[in-house]
């Protein structure tokens, strides 16, 4: 009978959530990682985003979407700005808090993505990326 890798990968996404809400929580950010990835896309994408490309890219629902931008909007992270060539959808925008925010979480990412590689070889972190995207390819793509 072969592993069942389900439940490490349940283990390691808990630890690394957990990780990320108490280095957040210490910052006093409160916001989390899902509010996190999204103002992270918004920040760095390099064109004008809309909801829908987020949505492409995380695969969210649009509903919980919607209400993770209305939650990022109250905060003042986030704004949006009529798109003037299709009047039902719009960009989103970084406010100055909103990148402040965004800078102050990447530290965090980054101290947690260091304790997470520690005792583990390059070569060991490359094998373990490419596993995680083909298991994530084979989820995201079954029949």
């Amino acid at each position: 009978m072969s592993e069942n890798i389900k439940e490490p990968l349940f283990n390691l996404l808990h630890s690394m959530k957990r990780s990320l809400r108490q280095a957040m929580d210490s910052n006093d950010l409160g916001i989390t990682p899902l509010h996190m990835r999204v103002l992270k896309i918004i920040s760095f994408n390099n064109k004008q985003v809309t909801a829908n490309d987020i949505v492409q890219k995380t695969l969210l629902d649009k509903a919980q979407l919607a209400r993770l931008i209305k939650e990022l909007i109250s905060l003042d992270y986030v704004f949006k700005l009529d798109n003037p060539t299709d009047k039902r959808s719009y960009f989103l925008g970084i406010s100055p808090s909103g990148s402040e925010v965004v800078k102050r979480l990447t530290v965090t990412e980054d101290r947690v993505n260091e304790i997470m590689k520690t005792g583990l070889t390059e070569q060991e972190i490359a094998d373990f990326a490419r596993l995680a995207k083909q298991m994530a390819h084979n989820l995201n793509h079954q029949d």
